[in-house]
Protein backbone atom coordinates (compact mmCIF):
# COMPACT_ATOMS: atom_id res chain seq x y z
CA UNK A 1 0.00 0.00 0.00
CA UNK A 2 1.46 3.50 -0.99
CA UNK A 3 2.36 6.09 1.66
CA UNK A 4 0.16 9.20 2.09
CA UNK A 5 1.48 12.46 2.59
CA UNK A 6 -0.06 14.22 5.94
CA UNK A 7 0.14 18.08 6.13
CA UNK A 8 2.59 20.28 8.03
CA UNK A 9 2.05 23.67 9.74
CA UNK A 10 3.45 25.85 12.28
CA UNK A 11 2.49 27.55 15.23
CA UNK A 12 0.42 29.76 13.27
CA UNK A 13 -1.56 26.78 11.07
CA UNK A 14 0.66 27.47 7.77
CA UNK A 15 1.52 24.96 5.56
CA UNK A 16 5.16 24.34 5.45
CA UNK A 17 5.60 20.43 4.03
CA UNK A 18 4.45 17.63 4.26
CA UNK A 19 5.10 14.10 6.55
CA UNK A 20 4.55 10.91 4.33
CA UNK A 21 3.40 8.29 6.40
CA UNK A 22 2.59 4.71 5.99
CA UNK A 23 -0.75 3.80 4.29
CA UNK A 24 -1.57 0.65 6.22
CA UNK A 25 -2.19 3.11 9.04
CA UNK A 26 -3.84 6.32 7.44
CA UNK A 27 -4.98 5.09 3.73
CA UNK A 28 -7.07 2.02 4.72
CA UNK A 29 -11.41 1.16 3.66
CA UNK A 30 -12.53 1.82 7.07
CA UNK A 31 -14.47 -0.70 8.96
CA UNK A 32 -16.93 0.74 10.84
CA UNK A 33 -17.50 -2.78 12.77
CA UNK A 34 -13.90 -3.20 13.60
CA UNK A 35 -14.02 -0.12 15.33
CA UNK A 36 -17.92 -0.42 16.96
CA UNK A 37 -16.92 -3.89 18.30
CA UNK A 38 -12.98 -2.62 20.13
CA UNK A 39 -14.62 0.71 21.05
CA UNK A 40 -17.36 -1.44 22.80
CA UNK A 41 -14.30 -3.23 24.42
CA UNK A 42 -12.59 -0.52 25.69
CA UNK A 43 -15.74 1.23 27.32
CA UNK A 44 -16.59 -2.13 28.83
CA UNK A 45 -13.93 -1.84 31.45
CA UNK A 46 -15.05 0.93 32.82
CA UNK A 47 -18.59 -0.57 34.13
CA UNK A 48 -17.49 -2.67 36.70
CA UNK A 49 -20.28 -4.98 38.70
CA UNK A 50 -19.04 -5.26 42.01
CA UNK A 51 -21.48 -4.41 43.81
CA UNK A 52 -22.25 -7.72 46.74
CA UNK A 53 -24.63 -8.27 49.41
CA UNK A 54 -24.84 -11.17 52.24
CA UNK A 55 -27.02 -14.00 51.53
CA UNK A 56 -28.75 -15.79 54.93
CA UNK A 57 -25.98 -18.35 54.98
CA UNK A 58 -23.47 -15.46 55.12
CA UNK A 59 -24.97 -13.27 57.58
CA UNK A 60 -23.17 -14.53 60.98
CA UNK A 61 -24.97 -14.87 64.35
CA UNK A 62 -28.72 -15.89 64.80
CA UNK A 63 -28.72 -19.76 64.23
CA UNK A 64 -30.30 -20.30 67.52
CA UNK A 65 -34.23 -21.64 66.67
CA UNK A 66 -36.17 -18.01 67.52
CA UNK A 67 -39.15 -20.17 69.19
CA UNK A 68 -40.44 -23.85 69.72
CA UNK A 69 -41.77 -25.20 66.29
CA UNK A 70 -45.65 -25.40 67.80
CA UNK A 71 -47.63 -23.53 70.23
CA UNK A 72 -47.06 -20.13 69.48
CA UNK A 73 -49.99 -19.92 66.79
CA UNK A 74 -47.11 -17.75 64.77
CA UNK A 75 -44.94 -19.06 61.42
CA UNK A 76 -42.43 -21.27 61.81
CA UNK A 77 -38.90 -20.30 61.89
CA UNK A 78 -35.35 -21.24 62.51
CA UNK A 79 -33.28 -18.92 63.01
CA UNK A 80 -32.85 -14.80 62.50
CA UNK A 81 -31.03 -14.78 59.55
CA UNK A 82 -33.62 -15.44 57.23
CA UNK A 83 -34.67 -12.42 54.93
CA UNK A 84 -37.95 -11.42 56.58
CA UNK A 85 -36.03 -10.53 59.62
CA UNK A 86 -34.27 -7.15 60.02
CA UNK A 87 -30.37 -7.73 60.16
CA UNK A 88 -31.01 -11.12 57.95
CA UNK A 89 -30.01 -12.33 54.63
CA UNK A 90 -30.92 -10.29 51.33
CA UNK A 91 -32.93 -12.85 48.38
CA UNK A 92 -31.42 -12.81 44.81
CA UNK A 93 -29.09 -9.67 46.36
CA UNK A 94 -26.42 -8.37 43.47
CA UNK A 95 -23.06 -10.45 43.24
CA UNK A 96 -19.79 -9.67 41.43
CA UNK A 97 -19.23 -10.53 38.20
CA UNK A 98 -15.84 -11.09 36.39
CA UNK A 99 -16.32 -10.05 33.17
CA UNK A 100 -13.69 -10.43 30.49
CA UNK A 101 -13.72 -8.88 26.96
CA UNK A 102 -10.80 -9.92 24.87
CA UNK A 103 -9.63 -8.21 22.03
CA UNK A 104 -6.91 -9.61 19.42
CA UNK A 105 -4.16 -7.55 18.10
CA UNK A 106 -5.19 -7.69 14.81
CA UNK A 107 -8.98 -6.38 15.35
CA UNK A 108 -7.41 -3.74 17.64
CA UNK A 109 -4.77 -2.83 14.50
CA UNK A 110 -7.81 -2.73 12.13
CA UNK A 111 -9.85 -0.69 14.26
CA UNK A 112 -6.92 1.75 14.87
CA UNK A 113 -6.36 2.49 11.23
CA UNK A 114 -9.65 2.69 9.86
CA UNK A 115 -10.06 5.46 12.48
CA UNK A 116 -6.92 7.36 11.16
CA UNK A 117 -7.94 7.01 7.46
CA UNK A 118 -11.18 8.38 8.17
CA UNK A 119 -10.25 11.53 9.63
CA UNK A 120 -6.94 11.71 6.67
CA UNK A 121 -9.51 10.74 4.19
CA UNK A 122 -11.79 13.88 5.66
CA UNK A 123 -8.53 16.03 5.75
CA UNK A 124 -8.53 16.06 9.26
CA UNK A 125 -4.97 15.23 10.43
CA UNK A 126 -2.49 17.90 11.17
CA UNK A 127 1.12 17.51 12.11
CA UNK A 128 2.65 20.52 13.86
CA UNK A 129 6.40 21.68 13.88
CA UNK A 130 7.74 23.01 16.28
CA UNK A 131 7.11 23.84 20.19
CA UNK A 132 6.17 26.96 22.53
CA UNK A 133 9.48 27.99 24.08
CA UNK A 134 7.27 28.02 27.21
CA UNK A 135 3.43 26.94 28.30
CA UNK A 136 1.37 29.68 26.73
CA UNK A 137 -2.30 28.35 25.88
CA UNK A 138 -2.97 31.31 23.77
CA UNK A 139 -0.51 30.34 21.30
CA UNK A 140 -2.14 26.73 20.42
CA UNK A 141 -5.62 28.67 20.38
CA UNK A 142 -4.55 30.86 17.79
CA UNK A 143 -2.62 27.57 16.16
CA UNK A 144 -6.49 25.91 16.41
CA UNK A 145 -8.50 28.77 14.94
CA UNK A 146 -6.57 29.24 12.54
CA UNK A 147 -7.00 25.91 10.90
CA UNK A 148 -10.00 26.48 11.04
CA UNK A 149 -11.90 23.10 13.47
CA UNK A 150 -14.23 25.85 14.43
CA UNK A 151 -16.82 24.06 17.36
CA UNK A 152 -15.14 20.69 16.46
CA UNK A 153 -13.35 18.41 19.05
CA UNK A 154 -9.92 18.43 18.49
CA UNK A 155 -7.51 15.65 19.89
CA UNK A 156 -4.24 16.94 20.60
CA UNK A 157 -1.86 14.18 20.20
CA UNK A 158 1.75 14.13 22.02
CA UNK A 159 4.41 12.71 23.76
CA UNK A 160 4.71 12.95 27.53
CA UNK A 161 8.27 12.39 27.22
CA UNK A 162 9.04 15.04 24.57
CA UNK A 163 6.25 17.68 24.00
CA UNK A 164 5.63 18.19 27.84
CA UNK A 165 5.46 22.09 26.86
CA UNK A 166 3.39 21.67 24.26
CA UNK A 167 1.18 19.81 26.58
CA UNK A 168 0.67 22.02 28.96
CA UNK A 169 -0.58 24.66 26.45
CA UNK A 170 -3.03 22.45 25.14
CA UNK A 171 -4.41 21.25 28.49
CA UNK A 172 -6.55 23.75 29.54
CA UNK A 173 -8.53 24.58 25.78
CA UNK A 174 -12.13 24.12 25.22
CA UNK A 175 -13.42 21.53 22.78
CA UNK A 176 -9.39 20.01 23.08
CA UNK A 177 -8.80 16.49 24.38
CA UNK A 178 -5.02 16.19 25.45
CA UNK A 179 -4.05 12.63 24.18
CA UNK A 180 -0.59 11.68 25.55
CA UNK A 181 0.43 7.69 25.17
CA UNK A 182 -1.83 6.14 26.99
CA UNK A 183 -4.76 7.59 24.61
CA UNK A 184 -3.65 6.23 21.88
CA UNK A 185 -6.41 4.37 21.34
CA UNK A 186 -9.18 3.77 19.38
CA UNK A 187 -11.97 5.15 21.84
CA UNK A 188 -9.80 8.49 22.53
CA UNK A 189 -9.44 8.91 18.88
CA UNK A 190 -13.25 8.16 17.86
CA UNK A 191 -14.19 11.34 20.07
CA UNK A 192 -12.39 13.81 18.30
CA UNK A 193 -13.54 15.58 15.03
CA UNK A 194 -9.77 16.45 14.15
CA UNK A 195 -6.00 15.53 15.20
CA UNK A 196 -2.84 18.17 15.43
CA UNK A 197 -0.29 14.93 15.90
CA UNK A 198 3.42 16.72 17.39
CA UNK A 199 6.24 15.78 15.27
CA UNK A 200 7.77 12.55 18.22
CA UNK A 201 3.67 11.64 18.59
CA UNK A 202 3.36 10.80 14.63
CA UNK A 203 7.08 8.79 14.92
CA UNK A 204 6.02 6.75 17.86
CA UNK A 205 2.39 6.07 17.12
CA UNK A 206 3.85 4.85 13.81
CA UNK A 207 6.49 2.85 15.16
CA UNK A 208 4.02 1.39 17.91
CA UNK A 209 1.86 0.07 15.21
CA UNK A 210 4.36 -1.49 13.20
CA UNK A 211 5.67 -3.43 16.21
Amino acid sequence: MENVKIPVVDLKGKQVGDFEAIGELFSIEPNEAAVHFVCEGQRFRFYKKTAAVKTRSAVSGGGKKVYKQKGTGGARHGGRRAPIFVGGGVTFGPKPIKRDYKINKKMRRLALASVLSDRFSSGQIRILKGSPTAPKTSTIQDLIDGLDYGSARVGFVVSAAEDSVLAKSARNIKNVDLLTEEKWTTFDFVKTDGLIFSEGAIKSLVERFQA
